[in-house]
């Protein structure tokens, strides 16, 4: 049996280890100690979200109101069908969340289970949903507009907390030209 090695010079290996390292973040092999602009701002973190979810019928839900809290104090509310109310918050609501992020492409399939509404809010947006949400989980477009600033918010921290904190930084930072290894 013959063993294949792979060339250095393998195109399509070399364009997925640089596109697999960017998107890891990784922006520097040196000290980044060292801030050559002097600016050193700290990213505001955004404000939690109450979500809260109606069932219309067994295992159908629907969105009836988001709204900002503080920052930490992030909640999902379950309203039954039957009356009874059960809310969602700490360990229990970020464990929920990881399940959630870890079964996505389950949950963008649709329907109105509780998972898939629970993505598609503004708490899936808070773990990560990139996407904007879909008006059809919500119960009037009143109820989603009103986050519109809040996801706004969300975003420009996630731009903002993994860019870079100067404007030379990286692997060639510290060069003035592209000649030469020096630097």
């Amino acid at each position: 049996m013959k063993k294949r090695y792979l060339r250095i010079g393998d195109l399509k290996r070399n364009a997925f280890i640089v596109a697999a390292a960017t998107c890891m973040g990784l922006t520097s092999c040196g000290d980044s100690s060292n801030n050559t602009t002097g600016t050193s701002e700290e990213v505001k973190v955004p404000d939690g979200i109450i979500t809260e979810l109606t069932e219309e019928a067994p295992d159908q839900w629907k969105i009836t109101d988001e709204r900002t809290t503080a920052p930490g104090g992030s909640m999902a509310i379950l309203k039954y069908n039957d009356g009874r109310v059960d809310t969602l918050q700490g360990l229990a609501l970020e464990n929920q969340m990881k399940d959630l992020a870890a079964n996505q492409q389950t949950y963008q399939q649709g329907g109105f289970g509780l998972g898939s509404v629970l993505w598609w809010s503004g708490m899936g947006y808070m773990a990560g949903r990139m996407m904007s949400p879909r008006p059809a989980y919500y119960a009037n477009p009143g109820v989603m507009n009103n986050t519109a600033a809040w996801r706004q918010n969300v975003q420009t921290y996630r731009q903002q907390s993994t860019a870079p904190r100067s404007g030379r930084s990286g692997y060639f930072r510290g060069r003035s030209s592209g000649g030469g290894f020096g630097g």
